[in-house]
């Protein structure tokens, strides 16, 4: 696992927060890209919601790239870019594109003439944002040649978001109920699996509301202090370390998700 200072955790932290609960989808993804860009530098990037049904992206969003060339991305990816069988494959995990592809190849072709070249990228990241074998999105960050090519530490980062937001497009693109944590009553079987205090049950209950410590400690009435000894006693009790492997561990996370009782 890529190291991260705890500034970035926190960070991370604040995208997975907002991922659930910025109401607008639209709002939620362009500050996905600007809190992304926090963490990991690029130069430009389009987050698209992708429509199986017609195998196409819409309406995308670009950060540092003008509206004609989110158009000409948006139109052109899934025909003429050298990886759009990866977003066809269904694959889930965060991707660089010099992983597959040599320079020459890069630098070939319809998509880098009309994308690419006038933008003056190099370098590219993805992360198809897969929903139980069915892709609801779309994230790619560039970069320019001098700036370098994307990390580990870049892809990790990129994974680390891809639960929050395949749970949130996927039920925002069918209408449902984006919060079945609490909706069928996954709040409580949760604190009973982990046998939570009544104390630590509402901590968790503004954990994922997105409450900051700050804002909890106005809330229950305690002290910072108070509160992260609650928060150390959850990650002992849940078996995770930070916030982030909190959220994820709960049924946020798509694959804990037991559909047959929803």
């Amino acid at each position: 696992m890529p190291y991260l200072e705890e500034n970035e955790w926190m960070i991370l932290n604040e995208l997975a927060y907002n991922i659930s609960f910025i109401y607008s989808v639209d709002d939620m993804r362009k500050d996905v890209l600007s809190w992304l860009n926090l963490l990991i530098k690029f130069d430009g990037a389009v987050f698209s919601l992708f429509d199986t049904d017609k195998n196409e992206l819409r309406n995308s969003i670009g950060y540092n790239i003008d509206k004609e060339h989110v158009r000409i991305y948006e139109k052109e990816y899934i025909n003429k870019s050298p990886l759009r069988w990866i977003i066809r494959s269904g694959n889930s995990s965060a991707y660089k594109e010099s992983d597959s592809l040599s320079n020459e190849s890069i630098r070939t072709g319809d998509f880098y003439r009309d994308f690419y070249s006038p933008n003056k990228f190099q370098y590219c990241a993805c992360m198809n944002i897969v929903f139980r074998e069915e892709v609801v999105g779309l994230i790619s960050i560039y970069k320019k040649h001098e700036n370098g090519d994307f990390s580990a530490r870049d892809l990790f980062i990129l994974n680390q978001l891809q639960k929050h937001l395949a749970y949130r497009l996927y039920y925002e693109s069918k209408k449902g109920d984006t919060r079945y944590f609490y909706a069928k009553g996954y709040h409580e079987k949760v604190c009973q699996e982990f046998g939570l205090t009544s104390r630590e049950s509402e901590l968790l209950n503004y954990a994922v509301k997105g409450l900051s410590n700050e804002d909890i400690a106005e809330t229950m009435k305690i002290s910072i202090h108070t509160v992260k000894k609650h928060f150390h006693s959850l990650y002992i009790k849940m078996n995770v370390n930070n916030r982030v492997q909190l959220l994820q561990s709960l049924p946020l996370s798509t694959d804990k998700i037991n559909f047959d009782v929803l």
